[in-house]
């Protein structure tokens, strides 16, 4: 008796080719990170971890509310609603705020899935039956993006899948994140870091710019002003200099070291307190980092409300200081710190 013909069944991956597949997940998003490579090649080395008819990573943007696509393969319809409505969705709030990041289609509860408008109008009608979604979050907990892929095909979530995208959430936050590959805290650090997005919007006189937007920490007062001091400094730095850039300002008995780096239409910066350098005094600071500007004696006095005499005694502690031997070269070592006038 002659057999039928038999249709080949596709064998699901191996936990070893799960694993393969998520150490070359983990290296495409180092890469992409370092700016050595784009979120497109994440998402394509995740198709080897779940074979995904769509995919989505989006960062999380505080200044404009919304997600914004990194790298994606959904129809304009469901990218723009992932972009503009999915955080309003009862199901991104279950997704959110349910302990562990990474949930699956079957694990939403029916009246939840119900509720959603992703599910009955966006995801529903591609004909999408099963998928992921994996809240991405830093490592000092700031919610940084989502992940999100979907199949038309059966289930997705073997055991050894799920344990590899939980593992995964770390380094697909670090592409998310909008500070990662940032200078970590150096040996000079006291401790206070914070860091904010300064949009580049606004009139050439600079009126009407609005006001920088905390990403983490807790910012320092006049980091967040619109028009202060500070933020005022801020632009300046990041108009005349090549970024990125590193600038230490004396601020309110402080010493900030300032990070700035381009991101699209914004500036990101990164601000800690650190040790003064060369143990010179908050005052001293001041005077050198007006000697950086070529001022005079009279000029710095002007500034700093003291007098001449006070500015010449100042003057000679940081040459003694410094071990340099005029006025000139103590200018040349503060420019080589990045030294800033405090605004």
């Amino acid at each position: 008796m002659k057999a039928e013909p038999t249709t080949p069944m596709t064998a699901q991956p191996s936990t070893t080719d799960i694993l393969s597949a998520a150490l070359d997940v983990r290296e495409a998003a180092r890469h992409a990170v370092r700016g050595k490579g784009a979120a497109d090649n994440v998402l394509a080395a995740l198709s080897a971890v779940i074979d995904h008819d769509h995919a989505s990573l989006s960062r999380w943007d505080p200044l404009l509310r919304r997600h914004v696509t990194l790298a994606g393969s959904y129809p304009a319809g469901p990218t723009r609603y992932i972009e503009t409505r999915l955080h309003d969705d009862p199901a991104f709030a279950l997704i959110r705020h349910t302990p562990g990041t990474t949930s699956w289609w079957h694990d939403v509860p029916a009246p939840v899935r119900g509720a959603s408008t992703g599910f009955q109008e966006v995801l529903e009608p591609l004909g999408v039956q099963d998928g992921v979604a994996q809240c991405l979050y830093s490592a000092d907990g700031r919610y940084v993006g989502i992940l999100n892929l979907s199949t038309t095909r059966a289930r997705c979530d073997q055991p050894a899948v799920r344990a590899v995208m939980t593992l995964l959430g770390e380094c697909l936050a670090a592409v998310a994140d909008p500070l990662a590959g940032h200078r970590s805290p150096g040996p000079g650090s006291s401790g206070h870091t914070c860091a904010v997005l300064l949009p580049d919007t606004g009139d050439a006189e600079g009126a009407g710019d609005p006001a920088p937007v905390t990403v983490s920490g807790e910012p320092l007062p006049g980091l967040t002003e619109a028009g202060s001091p500070l933020v005022a400094l801020l632009r300046r730095t990041a108009a005349r200099r090549t970024l990125p850039a590193t600038v230490l300002v004396p601020y309110r008995q402080r010493m900030l070291e300032l990070h700035l780096s381009r991101q699209g239409d914004r500036t990101v910066v990164v601000c800690r307190t650190v040790a003064r350098p060369a143990a010179l005094s908050p005052r001293e600071l001041e005077v050198l980092a007006e000697l950086t500007q070529g001022r005079t004696n009279r000029e710095i006095a002007d500034r700093l409300y003291v007098s001449p005499r006070t500015v010449a005694t100042h003057i000679e502690h940081i040459l003694a200081k410094l071990d340099v031997p005029n006025r000139v070269a103590a200018a040349g070592r503060a420019v080589a710190w990045g030294l800033e006038p405090a605004p």
